[in-house]
């Protein structure tokens, strides 16, 4: 429910959902949620000041705390992707 939760909150925020990756460990009384986003959509996630992602977090908390459980909310950056094409060097003649 919660996961279910967290997207719900995420998706208006992001370009593509399908370029955000949400990971969740739970133990009995805890749920770790690690959410990587491209860095553009990173920005709206986090918000002025962190502002949105404290929201979320306030939303999610609640949520929680109705089941008697924590959660926390670990945003990182995405890492880019590797192209496949091969840098040209460059040779200068002189």
């Amino acid at each position: 429910m919660l996961r279910r939760l967290l997207e719900f909150l995420i998706r208006p925020l992001v370009e593509d959902m399908a370029n955000v990756q949400i990971e969740c460990t739970e133990t009995p009384t805890m749920t770790l949620f690690c959410l990587w986003a491209r860095k553009g959509d990173l920005g709206r996630i986090l918000g002025k000041k962190g502002q949105t992602i404290e929201d979320i977090r306030r939303v999610m908390e609640t949520a929680a705390a109705r089941e008697d459980r924590e959660v926390i909310i670990d945003v990182l950056e995405q890492p880019k992707q590797k192209s496949n094409r091969k840098k040209r060097s460059s040779s200068s003649s002189t």
